[in-house]
């Protein structure tokens, strides 16, 4: 319980700097918005047309990819891929680690797919 207060009581804290002290809360706002636009993972590959992005062939189904058999869930983490990554580390922990073999070989076997998928969603506007 008191730790849910503290985290209340900052969250009150900021809220109240940034209505009435805007002076000091702009100068963290941009340091903390640069740090958050700084990108992570693998960068995407460099095309003039972004179609070439969307037509290409897609990878072949289950196709190993090493690094990822080998880091597991670390790898979507290094790649950007941030949401898998926390999917899969929960499926861990939920399951008291019997699930490891299972998520390391998904990790294995699909990272070149998600990894298109993502590259393609990131420039995907509906």
């Amino acid at each position: 319980m008191l730790g849910f207060l503290i985290v209340v009581g900052v969250a009150v804290v900021l809220a109240l700097s940034a209505k009435f002290l805007p002076f000091i809360w702009k100068p963290v706002a941009s340091v903390v918005h640069r740090v958050l636009d700084i990108e992570v993972g693998m960068s995407p590959p460099a095309v003039k047309n972004l179609g070439e992005l969307y037509y290409r062939p897609y990878p072949r189904r289950l196709e190993i990819n090493w690094p990822a058999m080998i880091l597991g869930p670390i790898w979507y983490l290094l790649a950007g891929l941030w949401v898998h990554f926390s999917i899969m580390a929960t499926l861990i922990f939920v399951t008291g680690g019997m699930l490891v073999p299972v998520v390391w070989l998904y990790c294995g076997l699909k990272a070149n797919e998600d990894l298109l998928e993502f590259r393609i969603a990131r420039y995907n506007v509906y």
